[in-house]
């Protein structure tokens, strides 16, 4: 638990600073860091997506494996591999996940300082 709320207070952190951070640097510069920021949140986006039926495959494996575990050793050695495989995919997902939404948290934050200082008003 201590973790979490480590992990939280630095997201926040992260959060909070990036409109400050964005706020010292020239317009032309907020734009390149935002467009840098948004090609990784579609680069995690995209490695999200491609984890999503990596993991839904490794479920079904593990099921069907799981199913015949009782009938010989091998086969409970390979329910128990597939598994392992399953639980590792979605620890990987649940990671590319979290960092997906922090750092897609930030570019929105980063795009709101531009908006506010760079963004010429009509």
């Amino acid at each position: 638990m201590p973790h979490s709320l480590t992990v939280a207070a630095l997201s926040l952190t992260a959060f909070v600073a990036a409109p400050f951070a964005a706020a010292s640097e020239s317009c032309v510069q907020q734009a390149e860091t935002i467009r840098t920021a948004q090609q990784n949140v579609l680069k995690l986006k995209a490695e999200r997506d491609a984890l999503v039926p990596k993991v839904e495959d490794a479920g079904d494996a593990w099921e069907n494996n799981q199913a015949m575990r009782n009938f010989s050793t091998e086969q409970a050695r390979q329910a128990d591999s597939s598994r392992a495989a399953y639980e590792d995919l979605k620890a990987r997902l649940r990671a590319v996940e979290a960092d997906l939404q922090e750092k897609a948290s930030n570019a929105n934050a980063r795009v709101n300082a531009y908006n506010t200082h760079c963004a010429t008003k009509d």
